[in-house]
């Protein structure tokens, strides 16, 4: 198994409006929201590899930084059988999160690093709020 490109990088952030604003002058465009826009979705725009941006805002018990890093690859559900064959750690089985329209599967990396699998199966839910 080998990782595709970097799908998408979630990041929780204590100030989304500022942190959506940072990232809008880095280039990136925002793409919708959820939660009343306590997520914020942005994307490079790129047609071929589109890198998108999560920003999550900051709740009790969350801290600051980086979430995960999701990897694509089309085949999300036999790759999650591989990696947890190679030990690492899943935090649930694969299945399709209609709020991003991905298929996804998390686990733990490196020093408890979250990473993802992800492939972009439909619409998400997010493209229907934008900010």
């Amino acid at each position: 198994m080998k990782l595709g490109h970097v799908d998408h990088i979630t990041l929780n952030v204590t100030d989304i409006e500022a942190a959506t604003e940072a990232f809008k002058k880095l280039g990136m465009t925002v793409e919708g929201s959820l939660d009343d826009g306590d997520i914020v979705m942005l994307t490079d725009g790129d047609p071929d590899r589109p890198l998108q941006i999560q920003l999550d805002n900051v709740h009790e018990g969350m801290v600051p930084g980086l979430n995960h890093i999701a990897f694509f690859t089309e085949t999300v559900e036999d790759d999650a059988k591989e990696i947890a064959d190679m030990g690492f750690e899943g935090l649930h089985d694969a299945f399709y999160q209609s709020r991003s329209g991905r298929t996804i599967f998390t686990f733990n990396g490196p020093d408890d690093v979250g990473l993802q699998l992800a492939r972009k199966d439909k619409r998400g839910e997010y493209e229907d709020f934008p900010l």
